[in-house]
């Protein structure tokens, strides 16, 4: 396999932030962020399973963390594409908030939909906040982090989130071993990124302007299902992931327009490219792929060889690194201008957390990543995967008629790759090649975002 770069030409990389050193340079992810016309409100919803702390203490406790972290200090600067360091103390009676508990009438989850489509604080406060929501009821209390996307991508929200709450230290969720830039996937970025893939030609609604009434739909289930699933199939948890929803789809979309056919789905499937000298550096250090949902409902066998056929091309040719290269060095220039387009009608992204971890001597017990859409912001669906549970989110508005459908959908889909699992373990001949779930070799769980 020809590489296209010798090894002393390692892909531009930002090192671990400094606030002495001022903020880092945006990449082209980050300038595409800033010039959105509308803030791109993205983060974390954690929950907790014990009393939660006063809001007083929670500031208390973050007001000796939030220092070193370059991210919560950082503007967006659209006429410079650029960041600005604020150069006042974070106001935490601005940053973190109590929000309102369960004897307001309404249930967790409504509140939390209140919220992510609330602004950020602005100028000339750092866009981000937290918001601290607890129960009267229950020995239990919900987290939820929002920042500007310009600021931040998955990876670096889950740093950001374990050095500010965490009570002991963690890993990084996932750090990327860079690989050379290889002839064959430049073709395949050539590929992707020469021609525009089909927002869902049959499914406009996709495409359509937010109308402003973002909420998330989600379903937990078992952490431990899906790598059993992976096992039996010989894949990663990822393939997993991303078969069920390939399967998941164009049910939906049967249900939403019965007499429109669906013409397949081209997905982004965010690949992060955080390095150990990235770690905890502000910006979305990230590069999407893009995979092509089959059109049909199928056999669960074929749905998971065209999914498996795609991520195990970009895993082998190290696409992740190349779309790199190729993004910041060359197509930079031309890549970043006032309310881009997306080129997808759907993100489909991937964190697993790290654990055990927990708050104020409290386990977190689920996670949740959101991003709430801004424009033409595509459909969001994120698999967040913290201590034994895993949950599909899926981030919608009413331009996506049945969407709180989706996540059931996918659980649905599973159960289908369940009942033939023990069939297809008997078809070694054309079965997927063993693959080990949660190692850095694969994209999982390196599909991140």
């Amino acid at each position: 396999m020809r590489h296209l770069l010798p090894l002393s030409s390692p892909v531009r990389s930002r090192t671990k932030p400094s606030l002495a050193d001022g903020p880092a340079v945006p990449g082209v992810a980050d300038r595409l962020f800033i010039h959105y016309d509308r803030t791109a409100v993205f983060g974390l919803v954690l929950d907790i399973e014990g009393v939660p702390p006063s809001i007083d203490a929670l500031r208390e406790h973050l007001r000796h963390r939030t220092g070193p972290l370059a991210a919560l200090h950082l503007l967006p600067h659209r006429a410079s594409s650029g960041w600005q360091r604020v150069g006042r103390p974070l106001d935490l009676t601005v940053h973190v908030v109590q929000g309102p508990d369960d004897r307001s009438g309404r249930t967790r989850d409504e509140t939390t939909d209140e919220l992510i489509r609330k602004d950020l604080p602005h100028p000339p406060h750092p866009p981000w906040d937290m918001w601290l929501f607890t129960s009267q009821e229950h020995r239990s209390y919900r987290i939820c982090f929002r920042i500007d996307h310009a600021l931040c991508d998955g990876v670096g929200a889950a740093h950001y989130l374990a050095a500010l709450l965490a009570d002991q230290e963690l890993p990084a969720p996932h750090l990327h071993r860079p690989a050379r830039p290889t002839l064959a996937a430049a073709s395949r970025f050539a590929h992707n990124y020469l021609r525009r893939p089909p927002r869902g030609r049959a499914w406009p609604d996709l495409s359509a302007d937010y109308q402003g009434d973002a909420r998330i739909a989600y379903v937990d289930v078992p952490d431990d299902r899906l790598l059993a699933l992976a096992r039996a199939w010989g894949v990663t948890v990822n393939d997993v992931y991303l078969t069920a929803l390939a399967r998941a789809m164009p049910v939906w979309h049967s249900r939403e327009f019965p007499t429109s056919p669906f013409l397949g789905l081209t997905a982004a499937v965010p690949l992060s490219v955080r390095t150990s000298r990235t770690e905890g550096a502000p910006g979305n250090h990230v590069v999407s792929m893009d995979l092509a949902l089959p059109r049909s409902q199928s056999d669960p066998r074929h749905c998971l060889e065209a999914v498996l056929k795609q991520t195990r091309r970009a895993a082998r040719t190290g696409y992740r690194d190349t779309a790199h290269f190729f993004i910041e060095r060359l197509l930079a220039p031309w890549l970043t201008h006032p309310n881009p387009r997306p080129r997808h009608a759907l993100t489909a992204t991937h964190l697993k957390l790290p654990s055990p971890w927990t708050v104020f001597g409290s386990s977190l017990t689920a996670a949740g990543l959101f991003c709430v859409p801004t424009g033409k912001m595509p459909c969001y669906v994120s698999l967040t995967r913290a201590a034994a549970i895993a949950r599909l989110g899926v981030v919608h508005d009413r331009r996506t008629p049945g969407a709180a459908r989706l996540p059931e959908l996918w659980r649905n889909a599973l159960s289908e790759l369940e009942s033939q699992a023990d069939r297809l373990a008997g078809e070694p001949a054309s079965r997927p090649g063993p693959s080990a779930p949660d190692t850095p070799d694969t994209l999982e769980p390196d599909t991140l975002k």
